[in-house]
């Protein structure tokens, strides 16, 4: 089979090429912005590095409604540049120059024959010959619109030269025949390529993690938990089992979840430094059964957060204990009614504004 080269055009490409109207994902999607009048893409030159170089296969996805046209224009010449007004100009600075108008780089691409295609998604570019190819994409019509997945094989055909000479026409019927089983080949190649990455924790999908999670033996529940807190807690999913019943693995989890560390108290543990004078309000903090087990987290907590907390430690804890979370305020609050002792004091330093109507006592003290 014929070697095969393939361009992937993702966010680098996109970013260095103009595109108004459109934005550029994080991902390395394109989305048409809904109030943008037009929607043109115009990448730099693709440059295969040899000249009359023979192209292949253009596709891509593309998600729009079903009144928004796509039009799609490719040419590949042996030049990277032209001659204006006797001076040269580099064609890929011409297309992204938002100085030109988009109507006078449509006459370019009509004048160098460009290939001209509508609302398609795999396009075969095997008439085209020349060491840089250019594309420019435009999208009419009002609404959302995503692009992504656009790739350009340079050969395009994996069949077509094991026959023998004579069969080895370009571009003519049986040439474009094959064409159909080599990008079922290709595509098929493409989605094995990408298995690995689909099986790496750092790179996956986000919503592939639960199901990672559930073959470890972790429940993460109905997408509670963001991308930055799961994706660590799947990696770490399998030492995590390693120390299930253990006071490290209830500390690991809840510092995944919360991002910072918390205390683990231990009831039975704690109960022999107690007083009997004490133990009623030790209790009542800590329980009253050997397997109570108390989590204290020194930030506050919301009741949903402490509900999704427990569902995980509780996959984590020892088969008997009681889990319970306790989360401490940083700050106080005093309200019009609040009496302070002679002995009492209040830290920090909070800035204050006085208008012409404020009254200070000998008790204030201002500083500058």
């Amino acid at each position: 089979m014929a070697d095969r080269t393939t361009y992937s055009i993702r966010k680098n490409r996109f970013e260095s090429g103009f595109h108004p109207g459109f934005v550029v994902e994080r991902d390395g999607a394109l989305r048409a912005c809904p109030n943008a009048a037009s929607h043109y893409l115009y990448l730099k030159a693709i440059d295969s590095g040899q000249a009359d170089s023979e192209w292949g296969r253009l596709s891509l996805d593309i998600r729009r409604p079903e009144d928004m046209i796509c039009y799609i224009r490719v040419a590949a010449l042996n030049e990277d540049s032209f001659y204006r007004e006797g001076k040269p100009v580099r064609i890929e600075n011409f297309l992204c120059n938002a100085a030109e108008a988009n109507s006078i780089k449509k006459e370019f691409f009509s004048r160098i024959e460009a290939l001209r295609f509508v609302n398609r998604e795999d396009m075969l570019l095997y008439s085209l010959k020349g060491r840089y190819l250019y594309l420019m994409l435009e999208i009419v019509g009002e609404g959302s619109c995503e692009i992504g997945g656009l790739r350009i094989d340079a050969q395009g055909d994996n069949f077509m030269y094991t026959f023998p000479a004579v069969y080895q026409e370009r571009d003519s019927f049986f040439h474009r025949w094959l064409s159909t089983f080599s990008s079922l080949y290709n595509d098929f190649d493409e989605e094995i390529d990408r298995l690995p990455a689909l099986l790496d924790l750092d790179s996956c999908p986000p919503e592939y993690l639960p199901v990672y999670a559930s073959w470890l033996g972790v429940d993460v529940g109905n997408d509670f938990l963001d991308e930055a807190v799961l994706r660590p807690l799947v990696k770490e999913a399998y030492a995590l089992n390693r120390m299930k019943g253990t006071k490290a693995a209830l500390e690991r989890v809840a510092q995944i979840v919360l991002g910072e560390k918390v205390q683990v108290l231990e009831r039975n543990v704690m109960a022999d430094y107690i007083g009997p004078e004490q133990m009623a309000e030790f209790e009542r903090l800590y329980g009253n059964s050997v397997h109570d087990v108390t989590i204290l987290v020194k930030k506050p907590l919301s009741e949903l957060t402490k509900t999704r907390l427990l569902f995980l430690l509780n996959q984590f804890k020892p088969a008997r204990a009681r889990l319970h979370i306790i989360s401490v305020q940083r700050e106080g609050v005093l309200d019009d009614y609040a009496y302070l002792d002679m002995d009492v004091r209040i830290a920090g330093q909070k800035r204050g504004t006085l208008d012409e109507s404020q009254v200070l006592d000998g008790a204030v003290r201002l500083e500058g």
